[in-house]
């Protein structure tokens, strides 16, 4: 077998390279759901995006014998480094054949990056924060991903297991279905009334003429209301203003 190869990533073609690895590790995976090239360029930092104002990254890609075989980033969060005063750095949108020596000189260039940058220690994934798409499956993958989840296979695990990470967090996905919502209005009704009685609050739906206001306004709440969860890191203004753009392609009003 021949010998792995790891390429830092820098010009174009490799990161045309980097973006097209998953369409080759998920081509019989029915529950793979392929992400948006454009979007996939911005959150890697292949082109401009707000998370790059501060934080920073170094990817790379694994070949053997010619063919790509694995890919990883390697990230710095000064968010994260601020607010919870330490030298933790991030790994990210990692993908990998079943392959263990491409898995652990992927990991290895990921973590010398880092420890030259001054991290000490790594977590992930994180592609790029938990802010976005973050955290590995270990259960379900007879079903697809929903909005902003992640998808891998089931090795994964292993792979990132046998070069000395565990897990520390568990985070879980809920689906429903319509059906388990019928009798519900009645009780939200009246949960809502007391709610507004009691706090002098009013509920309406999202104003499309003030769109980009309101997704501002939304995303100020999440900031506000997640500032106690595991490992959040509040959005920049730059983020939100980013998001707020390209959420109104995908929120329907009526339903927010």
């Amino acid at each position: 077998m021949s010998a792995i190869n790891i390429e830092t990533v820098v010009h174009r073609r490799q990161q045309r390279r980097f973006i097209d690895l998953p369409w080759q590790i998920y081509a019989s995976d029915t529950c793979w759901i392929p992400p948006l090239r454009r979007a996939q360029e911005e959150l890697l930092g292949f082109h401009p995006h707000p998370f790059y104002a501060r934080n920073k990254t170094k990817s790379f890609l694994a070949t053997r014998g010619g063919r790509d075989v694995g890919r990883i980033t390697a990230i710095v969060n000064v968010g994260h480094i601020e607010r919870y005063k330490e030298n933790r750095g991030f790994f990210g949108f990692f993908e990998c054949h079943d392959d263990l020596d491409a898995a652990t000189q992927l990991f290895d260039a990921a973590r010398n990056w880092l420890a030259d940058e001054g991290m000490s220690c790594l977590r992930g994934p994180a592609n790029p924060s938990l802010n976005y798409e973050c955290g590995l499956l270990i259960e379900g993958f007879a079903t697809p991903p929903f909005f902003m989840m992640t998808h891998n296979r089931p090795y994964y695990a292993d792979l990132i297991e046998a070069n000395g990470l565990k897990k520390i967090e568990d985070l879980y996905a809920f689906w429903g279905e319509m059906s388990m919502l019928e009798g519900l209005d009645a009780k939200l009704g009246v949960m809502v009334e007391g709610v507004k009685e009691r706090f002098g609050v009013s509920v309406r739906s999202l104003d499309r003429s003030r769109f980009t206001e309101e997704v501002r306004m939304f995303l100020d709440i999440y900031n506000t209301s997640l500032a106690g969860t595991w490992g959040f890191v509040p959005l920049s203004k730059g983020e939100v203003n980013h998001m707020a753009k390209h959420l109104k392609h995908l929120i329907v009003p009526e339903l927010s």
